[in-house]
């Protein structure tokens, strides 16, 4: 009957009425919008990741080139004592 008064009435189905098609694209926005923020979450995240990887090779980095520094400063002073020893 329901329908049928619906008819009559000139009333759109319930399909086709404008609210219920704006609430429905009203939730699958705020669906895709929430998907998109769990991307940006989830690229933020291996930024971080990414940025903590860089830091430790810095790090690692600055201690060989600090072992490496150490290195050639006691190699000089070897040169230095055989250039005395040999008269150079």
């Amino acid at each position: 009957m329901q329908t049928n008064n619906r008819k009559k009435n000139n009333e759109p189905p319930i399909d086709n009425n404008p609210l219920i098609q704006a609430a429905s694209l009203e939730v699958l926005a705020g669906l895709l919008a929430t998907l998109a923020e769990g991307i940006s979450t989830f690229a933020s995240a291996l930024a971080l990741q990414e940025t903590q990887q860089q830091v430790t090779n810095n790090n690692q980095n600055n201690v060989n080139l600090q072992e490496v520094h150490e290195q050639l400063h006691y190699l000089t002073k070897e040169v230095k004592k055989i250039s005395k020893a040999l008269n150079l």
